[in-house]
């Protein structure tokens, strides 16, 4: 038994001497390995470059350490392309082909990162876009772009559902500093919601024509688009923004539908022009009067006929410079009444004109230089 333990202890032995034999074959090709790529150090040392080749695995050394870093990596990339080149100016024969593989690989590196930075400047370009898109808005809508601010209006609301989706983190230093560059549109927003829900509603309600309410329910239909927009946004006054968008859709129901608001309007139309009078002349003087028909007529685009002209002022009034006080000659308001080719009749009212001092009388020409013109009952010209 002695025997057999004996030659199992020997047996053992002899199977820890190959297992070290084996550890340092292997430990002798690693180091192999590393030497063929950096370098054979018994060579480095007596090659007349050998504080080049030394520099060149120092730099990559510290983009090892930090493999991601552009600076870094940009820094020791051109230093090591630097080292190669001048190695091949001090040692003609050193084989610098593992060199040159390995900082390819930098060389990657550092495209790589540059890249992913570009990208990601991109994509800060990107949000910034849309924020400003967002909340920097211009919601009016006049009569001539109706059609094209519709298809922006769904646009927006595309727009907002591509923001919510990103689920922005309003904690993170660049998105922080987007979101602080609209922040003083929302903020503008927040104090004059109130003022601007009334103006909004009073001006709807007071529209009579369909081509101007269609222009200014699309603007306010774009104004709930954008407080939508205020509440899903990364803004850290939530409950403000909720409230100003609460406040918003209760005047979008208030106003009702489209086809509400032309009701309306058509109602108010009816009254105003029941109560749309000619104002009563303060003076007759026939030779004026025809002096306000010509001015009328000398209009372009006039197609109607005058009926009927009542004078708002006694008399005419002097015009002089705001600075020299020099006369520039004579101004004078009357009330006209057009019967037009459709049969309606309307009212020119504080319809100014103004004739040039000559400086020995006053011009026959007479300039238009304002009116209100309304739609009248006949019966209501007096």
């Amino acid at each position: 038994m002695a025997q057999d333990e004996l030659r199992k202890v020997r047996e053992g032995v002899r199977e820890v001497k190959n297992t070290a034999r084996e550890v340092k074959v292997a430990t002798k090709e690693t180091k192999a390995m590393t030497n063929e790529f950096k370098g054979n150090k018994e060579k480095d040392e007596a090659s007349p470059a050998k504080s080049y080749i030394k520099k060149f695995w120092e730099y990559v050394e510290k983009m090892e350490a930090a493999p991601t870093d552009l600076n870094i990596l940009g820094t020791n990339s051109r230093a090591a392309a630097t080292s190669i080149n001048n190695i091949k100016v001090k040692d003609k024969n050193y084989d610098i082909a593992p060199l040159e593989t390995e900082l390819q690989k930098w060389q990657q590196a550092y495209d790589d990162a540059k890249n992913g930075r570009v990208g990601q400047r991109g994509a800060n370009n990107d949000l910034a876009s849309l924020l400003n898109l967002l909340y920097q808005v211009n919601t009016n809508v006049s009569q001539q772009e109706l059609d094209n601010k519709l298809q922006e209006i769904e646009q927006y609301k595309t727009k907002t559902n591509e923001l919510v989706s990103l689920n922005l983190d309003p904690t993170d230093k660049m998105t922080a500093a987007i979101i602080t560059n609209v922040k003083s549109r929302v903020t503008a927003d927040l104090k004059t919601i109130d003022k601007n829900v009334k103006l909004w509603e009073d001006n709807m309600n007071m529209i009579v024509d369909e081509r101007p309410a269609r222009a200014y329910y699309a603007m306010i239909q774009f104004e709930h688009a954008h407080w939508d927009a205020l509440r899903k946004g990364p803004f850290s006054e939530k409950a403000q923004l909720e409230a100003g968008y609460q406040k918003v859709t209760e005047m979008v129901n208030r106003i009702g539908s489209l086809e509400t608001v032309f009701a309306r309007g058509k109602a108010r139309g009816a009254e105003i022009l029941k109560n749309t009078k000619m104002p009563a002349a303060v003076a007759k003087n026939e030779t004026i009067e025809n002096v306000f028909r010509d001015a009328y007529k000398s209009m372009s685009g006039i197609t109607g006929t005058v009926i009927k002209v009542n004078l708002l002022d006694r008399d005419w009034q002097a015009f002089r410079n705001e600075v020299t006080g020099v006369l520039e000659g004579r101004r004078m308001r009357a009330a006209i009444v057009a019967k037009m080719p459709s049969g309606k009749h309307m009212l020119y009212n504080n319809f100014l004109i103004h004739q040039d001092y000559l400086g020995t009388g006053y011009s026959n020409n007479s300039q238009v230089l304002l009116f209100e013109d309304m739609e009248i009952l006949l019966e209501n010209v007096h």
